[in-house]
């Protein structure tokens, strides 16, 4: 494809000049200014309002093509001072000397390498990716040509013959490239993948002992045929220790979030697993919409704490966090740019594959006191439902309220539906009075004939799944 630039002499006229990648700026400069009647050492080219430098060839100079160059007179006429030309032989050694631009490369050949020269067959000087072939061509190219003006330059003499020139020694051949292999069966611990089409936040990737937990939690079993295969052949089976029982629901520590499952337990969620030795947990419902209250403190209490071995990382957790990461950043490189129209688009299509998944969502209000008290709602309800619902409880239900969410505080509008607040399928949510006197943990919030009533926190769990497991056998039975 031919390529040219456009110059835009003082005068106001276009010049439109044809060039090829190892022509320079300083040709360039000179056939405008020869068609015009202007000196080429009173002017420069501007591209952008920045001065280009005239010595660099036009593949080099980083300008596109069809490009358009301002031509302007410079404050003092440029002078031609000499330039130091280095000569490399094939044995590698070198001659240099000082040379005038306006000199030939034949003449800085014969003085450099005269006895070398007459020996050759067909001599070749390149310089950058310039190759002067011949005596002829040589005698006809000045230093000036190739862009020498100031400073230094290196130079190469060879003897070749042309058609040499055009055959490449080595030929460097990109391996193939493999197939990526994306392991959606493995569990997401980003919170990113756990969030259901929530707006995602910026900020880095912090390993916490949560993350661990989640982590653990998650990671898939070994299969045995591979855990075996892997052992060496002297080393006998050795029995797996017993690991702590987790918990079924991950509910973090913000709103929006999925109760995460492992994939070899995707059917637990819309299922009640009974275990034979164990009792079910006691629920005691205090009111409407399947409400029931438990105390933080009394689950810390009970809570058996994890050996140091349990937070350890494997190499599996390893893979599975430099996975989320290279998956988490790659996401945010290849995303489009999208208006804010597309973007609300999005949000709508999110907001209605939600309502299309999940019929009720779970809602827990943690009290200064520590006292949680958790209800069943519908997605479309306003939060307005939700206070009407808390105010039933308190023991000053007279007092102005309001509800919000940590960190950072954000105090939550009640004209908003749970859809809205990203509160689909599961959310926290923090209590609190407009005064801020009232709002003393030491105080009771909630009515003394409900604290009586206490759930502990793996019967709330209990109460979610049975209340879930008794709505998907409804809807499946009608």
């Amino acid at each position: 494809m031919d390529k040219r630039v456009t110059v835009l002499l003082p005068n106001g006229r276009r010049q439109n000049v044809n060039v090829t990648a190892n022509m320079t700026l300083l040709e360039i400069l000179e056939t405008a200014c020869s068609k015009h009647g202007y000196d080429a050492e009173e002017h420069c080219l501007k591209f952008h309002n920045k001065v280009v430098g005239l010595t660099q060839q036009f593949r080099f100079s980083g300008l596109p093509n069809n490009c358009v160059l301002e031509m302007e007179q410079t404050e003092k006429r440029r002078t031609l001072s000499n330039v130091l030309v280095c000569v490399q032989l094939n044995d590698g050694s070198r001659q240099q000397a000082d040379f005038s631009p306006n000199d030939t490369i034949w003449l800085v050949v014969e003085k450099l390498c005269e006895s070398h020269v007459k020996a050759y067959e067909s001599p070749v000087i390149i310089y950058m990716r310039s190759e002067v072939i011949g005596q002829e061509q040589m005698r006809q190219t000045t230093l000036k040509s190739l862009g020498i003006l100031e400073g230094r330059a290196m130079m190469r003499l060879i003897d070749k013959k042309p058609e040499d020139l055009k055959t490449q020694a080595n030929v460097y051949k990109a391996p193939a490239v493999k197939p990526r292999v994306d392991n959606d069966d493995q569990p997401s611990t980003s919170r990113s993948a756990m969030a259901a089409g929530g707006s995602g936040g910026g900020g880095g990737f912090a390993l916490t002992s949560n993350m661990i937990k989640n982590l653990k939690r998650t990671a898939p079993e070994e299969k045995a045929s591979g855990s075996e295969a892997a052992k060496p052949l002297g080393e006998s089976n050795q029995e797996q220790q017993p690991q702590p029982e987790a918990p079924k629901y991950d509910w973090g520590n913000g709103s929006g979030y999925l109760m995460h499952h492992p994939p070899e337990r995707k059917q637990a969620e819309n299922e009640v697993e009974e275990n034979p030795d164990k009792p079910p947990p006691v629920v005691k419902i205090i009111g409407p919409r399947q409400a029931v209250l438990f105390s933080l403190d009394e689950s810390k209490k009970n809570a058996n704490d994890l050996p140091d071995s349990f937070f350890d990382l494997t190499v599996n957790d390893l893979k599975m966090v430099l996975r989320d990461l290279k998956r988490t950043s790659s996401g945010d490189d290849d995303a489009p740019l999208l208006t804010a129209k597309l973007r609300e688009l999005e949000r709508q299509k999110a907001m209605l594959a939600k309502l299309n998944q999940y019929k009720d969502c779970v809602l827990r209000i943690q009290f200064p006191d520590r006292f949680v008290l958790q209800g069943m709602f519908k997605p479309h309800e306003p939060l307005s439902k939700v206070e009407d619902f808390v105010r039933e409880f308190l023991v000053q239900s007279g007092e102005q309220f309001h509800l919000f969410t940590i960190p950072p505080k954000k105090v939550l509008p009640s004209g908003e539906t749970l859809l809205e607040l990203n509160f689909v399928p599961n959310a926290i949510v923090h209590f609190g009075f407009i005064k801020d006197s009232l709002n003393a943990a030491s105080n009771r919030f909630v009515k003394e004939q409900y604290v009586d009533q206490l759930t502990s926190e793996e019967g709330a769990h209990y109460a979610v799944q049975k209340y879930r497991l008794t709505r998907a056998t409804a809807s499946g039975s009608s």
